[in-house]
């Protein structure tokens, strides 16, 4: 592992701005810039940690043990080309991004923001679940905030058609205590098995207090904001390119799960931009591109 993060460190390492480490899931790339600093694992081009400068960590990381070479919970998950369990019959959830191993393809430095680059190309092992070629680019920056952002290139000579999500876990003093503001008014799905072309089964009032479960918004609104008295914060989400908002929050009574253990269950929510469920995927023709965006800041409360 070591030699792998010295071969990285000596083609894109970037002293004190891009640096390399290693993980139980593989390298990791760590990105600084003066507004805060994150990093990055090869394994799904999931990012593991953000920190703004002078602030405290807004991803949640679990402390349970993380299977080598498999993914886990916490970060930022990248879900493609399905999200949940919308793949083939059999396929592992969220997609074979979550679960593929990226290649560092680009990095950028300015005096105000650090990026990376990612990319998966449709790997071997992969076309059993997903039999098309594709190119998908991960790109995270830090500067004032973070932002993440997937661009899907469909390779191949046959369209096909994808849903996908960012599923950030957010560290939260108590998820049963907060508030996600920027949804009143959308009508709502509590999400279950089976739960795809269910009707609607409200119009959110106020803002949402997340309970054990899914709860999925079905319009695009471009801001969510996560309002957090425990921690004197709000966490500001801004997202492109997505259909819906699914919040979700863990039900301790379900876990441990791979890394996450029952107490893990009230220190983090999940506010995510989807696209899903099936009716809501999307068509790629050859040679065509879909981008999805998710952009995070915080404000203080106060």
């Amino acid at each position: 592992m070591a030699t792998e993060r010295d071969g990285l460190e000596r083609r894109w390492g970037r002293p004190g701005r891009v640096e390399f480490g290693v993980s139980p899931i593989g390298p990791v790339v760590r990105l600084a810039a003066p507004g805060g600093t994150a990093e990055v694992a090869l394994l799904g081009a999931q990012t593991v940690s953000w920190r703004p400068a002078g602030g405290e960590d807004v991803l949640y990381r679990p402390e349970g043990v993380a299977v080598a070479g498999d993914e886990i919970h916490g970060g930022i998950p990248v879900c493609w080309p399905w999200f949940g369990r919308m793949g083939p019959e059999g396929s592992r959830i969220h997609g074979v991004a979550r679960y593929g191993r990226f290649a560092l393809a680009a990095v950028e430095v300015t005096a105000a923001r650090t990026e990376a680059v990612l990319r998966l190309e449709a790997p071997e092992r992969t076309l059993d679940a997903f039999p098309h070629g594709f190119r998908l680019d991960v790109r995270v920056g830090v500067g004032e905030g973070l932002a993440v952002s997937l661009e899907a290139l469909n390779t191949g000579a046959e369209a096909f058609a994808v849903t996908a999500g960012f599923h950030p876990y957010l560290r939260v003093s108590d998820a049963g205590a907060i508030g996600v503001e920027g949804l009143e008014g959308a009508p709502f799905v509590d999400w279950t098995a089976g739960a795809d072309g269910q009707e609607p089964h409200g119009i959110q009032t106020g803002a949402y207090r997340p309970h054990p479960g899914s709860r999925v918004f079905s319009e695009a609104r471009k801001v969510c904001r996560v309002r957090d008295a425990g921690l004197h914060r709000t966490i500001v989400l801004e997202a492109s390119g997505h259909t819906r908002w699914c919040v979700w929050s863990a039900d301790a009574a379900g876990l441990p799960r791979d890394n996450l253990r029952a107490e893990d269950a009230a220190g983090f929510a999940c506010v995510e931009p989807v696209v899903f469920p099936r009716c809501d995927a999307v068509v790629l023709e050859p040679g065509g591109r879909r981008t999805m965006s998710l952009a995070l800041r915080t404000e203080a409360l106060p």
